[in-house]
């Protein structure tokens, strides 16, 4: 038998190291039911009193934690007042959730399991993988031996998106009623069979104060782009945050839209919705559909973005570019909106001006430099600390010349010592910030520092809870001097 050593464990999960294997196991406690046990999983409505009324009532809750706490509420209490034996009850009860009413099925543990970030199914009689948050990917003890253990799960999300998926329609982008992003295939896309591919999100999205506590980010980077998202109330920045595929983009745009001033209006422009603004009092989702409207024209990001700009935005936020609506993003930094910001599939500053200047985007290259910042995030393996996403670049674009677009690194990452700093390239958008309001370079400097000094006075103090963390931005932008008196600081703080 092959070496093994357990390197986590919660709940019924244990993470094995094997030697000799490239990756770690992530095994599950898989419970043994008795009989009757299954019997009701099989026929839940011979064996649960008012089946239709409990499956009326799930329709009428919004949220599945809604739902879950719900169903082990009242299953639970159903089976202890009929004196039903088991040797578990509340694994039961979480089983006979997924198997029966949320249908999740085998990927249920996977799919309520928060470190989870990525779940993927390839095919029958192969282990499904997953993407943990500490020990990246890893195979699984979940494994499907017919495909009828996996048609609920694949109905439901069918049902749930509202499109159909079979041989005409063999592909689903798509997201669960938990707001994960799901991807689906069936022959012939996948001719080996049905793949699953889910996207996690964390239930309650990072902030800037947690990105700092796991350097993610720097203090002095998150005080900078503090100042540079706000933008003083009159000259926001506008952002590109690129970055490879699970780098963290999504996750760092939601973490600094926690400083956008509360009195503006945000509409937000995605192919599947990830973006989680609901701390913006005004704010506006919109969603790309796959299908077509009536008169035959599908319902782009292209399309959604052309009309945003008619719904007076004081700034929109664009999930991902990809096509043509890159322009019409463009344009809206051209005729004010600023402090837009977007994603992009990019590993460096550089790559992605070159991808945004070539087909299928082709924004013109002179309209370049209406991008203020390009902020670029990567994902890092380390045997010491496992998985983690760094800020690794921060670039200002500056002009263009001779058909070049001019960039500057204002930040990097040093690998050897984990921690991203400023280089000596001199930050050009710190200096149209102050003439823009009427600061000189040493008053936006002491700026800079009060609003490092709140970042550290938030840690200290351990003010990690969302909405703490976004009254405390609030106030300053409203309150300064009784937010910088709650710090502790009376007076201005000289420049160090």
């Amino acid at each position: 038998m092959m070496e093994q050593r357990v390197i986590d464990s919660y709940d019924n999960v244990k993470i094995v190291e094997v030697r000799g294997d490239p990756l770690p196991m992530y095994l599950i406690e898989e419970p043994e039911f008795s009989e009757y046990e299954k019997g009701v999983m099989q026929q839940p409505q011979k064996m649960i009193e008012n089946y239709d009324a409990i499956n009326k009532k799930l329709n009428d809750l919004k949220t599945p934690n809604e739902k879950i706490v719900f169903l082990t509420e009242y299953l639970t209490s159903q089976f202890q007042k009929n004196g039903i034996k088991s040797k578990d009850i509340g694994v039961f009860v979480s089983a006979l959730i997924d198997h029966v009413f949320l249908r999740y099925g085998r990927l249920g543990p996977l799919i309520r399991d928060d470190r989870l970030e990525e779940i993927m199914f390839d095919s029958l009689d192969t282990p499904v993988f997953v993407v943990h948050r500490k020990h990246g990917m890893c195979i699984t003890s979940v494994e499907y031996k017919d495909e009828s253990e996996f048609e609920p799960f694949i109905r439901m999300v069918s049902e749930h998106a509202g499109r159909k998926i079979n041989a005409e329609n063999p592909l689903l982008d798509a997201h669960m009623p938990d707001g994960s992003r799901i991807n689906i295939t069936v022959p012939p896309a996948s001719p080996e069979g049905a793949s699953i591919t889910i996207r996690k999100f964390k239930k309650t999205p990072y902030n800037i104060i947690e990105l700092i506590k796991i350097r993610t980010v720097s203090m002095d980077l998150a005080a900078f782009l503090w100042v540079c998202v706000e933008g003083l109330g009159i000259c926001p920045a506008n952002i590109l945050i690129a970055g490879g595929a699970g780098s963290g983009k999504t996750t760092f745009l939601n973490a600094i839209c926690m400083f956008i001033p509360n009195n503006e209006r945000v509409v937000s422009v995605e192919d599947t919705l990830e973006i989680n603004l609901e701390f913006v009092e005004n704010w506006v989702p919109l969603e790309a559909a796959p299908l077509a409207l009536e008169g035959g024209e599908k319902l782009s990001m292209h399309r959604l973005l052309q009309n945003s700009l008619r719904m007076r935005p004081d700034r929109v936020i664009v999930g991902e570019v990809r096509g043509k609506e890159a322009e019409t993003f463009l344009v809206a930094m051209d005729i004010g909106l600023k402090g837009s910001m977007c994603t992009l599939h990019a590993n460096n500053a550089r790559e992605a001006t070159i991808r945004l200047t070539s087909e299928p985007m082709a924004v013109p290259i002179r309209m370049l430099p209406l991008i203020d910042l390009v902020i670029v995030l990567n994902r890092h393996y380390d045997r010491v600390r496992g998985m983690s996403r760094r800020v690794t670049q921060v670039a200002e674009l500056s002009g263009i010349e001779k058909e070049t677009i001019q960039m500057g690194d204002i930040y990097l990452w040093n690998v050897k010592t984990d921690d991203i700093r400023q280089t000596e390239y001199p930050i050009m958008f710190k200096e149209e910030i102050a003439k823009k309001c009427g600061l000189t370079k040493k008053e936006l400097d002491i700026e800079l520092l009060l609003r490092k000094k709140v970042l550290e006075y938030m840690i200290k103090n351990n003010i990690t809870q969302n909405e703490d963390v976004i009254r405390m931005f609030q106030r300053y932008h409203s309150d300064k001097a009784g937010t910088l008196s709650q710090v502790g600081i009376q007076k201005r703080t000289p420049v160090s």
